[in-house]
């Protein structure tokens, strides 16, 4: 089976990531799923964006929290001096999947409520994929292992990814202990012996944030079941001269 090319962040290396103009991109450059990350508002709407404050990636600034969703959609979602997407904003859960739910779309939802209080995201997550019926096409994960454990709670059949950063002793283990279906490992991570051991006790592997060309093919040598990428047309290209 060919391993699915995620779009980290969409295809965050050409466009404003965690926008809608990097998930149609992603969708023009044939991924198979787009991974994205989503936090809450002040007024606890599921808003996608990565960092817990603005200043890095928009035009705004200060914690996410302290604003509510009409205020969010203020800020521009480009904050590159050229701005060539004036009109990037930052999206909400809902709107993605109403734009991308009639689609073959996959998507992986990274809960951001590792460093910071996120009171019932599980819950409010979970409720927009029933809502769009897309437990079946959608992974959550987070750093946050606890969490993983709240979502099996919430839904068993909700598929469950053990995101992790450095070295992890026997992660396989680790991702069983929090009943992952899935571990999302670092680029730097990965090996032929992680790849080989994790899917021997029946886990999917998927190999993150895989970019450079050279990145890509070691991650296909390896056997991943996926990758999560910025640069989505590039693995496409990459898988294609392979196949």
């Amino acid at each position: 089976m060919a391993p699915l090319i995620y779009a980290h962040r969409g295809a965050s290396g050409l466009f404003p990531e965690n926008t809608m103009e990097s998930f149609y991109a992603a969708v023009r450059r044939r991924a198979d799923g787009i991974e994205l990350d989503v936090q809450l508002s002040r007024d606890n709407k599921l808003v996608v964006i990565h960092d817990h404050t603005l200043d890095r990636t928009t035009t705004g600034s200060g914690p996410v929290r302290r604003y509510t969703l009409q205020e969010l959609r203020q800020v521009r979602a480009d904050r590159s001096s050229s701005s060539r997407y004036p009109k990037a904003k930052i999206p909400t859960l809902r709107e993605v999947f109403q734009a991308f739910s009639v689609t073959p779309l996959r998507f992986i939802i990274e809960l951001k409520n590792f460093l910071s209080d996120q009171p019932n995201l599980e819950e409010l997550v979970i409720e927009q994929i029933r809502r769009f019926q897309l437990t079946e096409r959608t992974v959550i994960s987070t750093f946050n292992f606890d969490s993983l454990l709240r979502v099996k709670e919430l839904d068993p059949a909700q598929t469950t990814g053990l995101l992790y950063v450095g070295p992890l002793s026997r992660p396989w283990e680790v991702a069983s202990r929090y009943s992952a279906d899935q571990l999302h490992v670092p680029m730097d991570q990965l090996s032929a012996d992680l790849v080989k051991s994790t899917k021997q006790h029946g886990l999917t592997v998927l190999g993150w944030t895989v970019n450079s060309s050279r990145e890509i093919q070691t991650a296909l040598d390896l056997g991943v079941d996926g990758i999560i990428t910025n640069y989505p047309g590039r693995a496409r290209k990459i898988w294609r001269a392979r196949s």
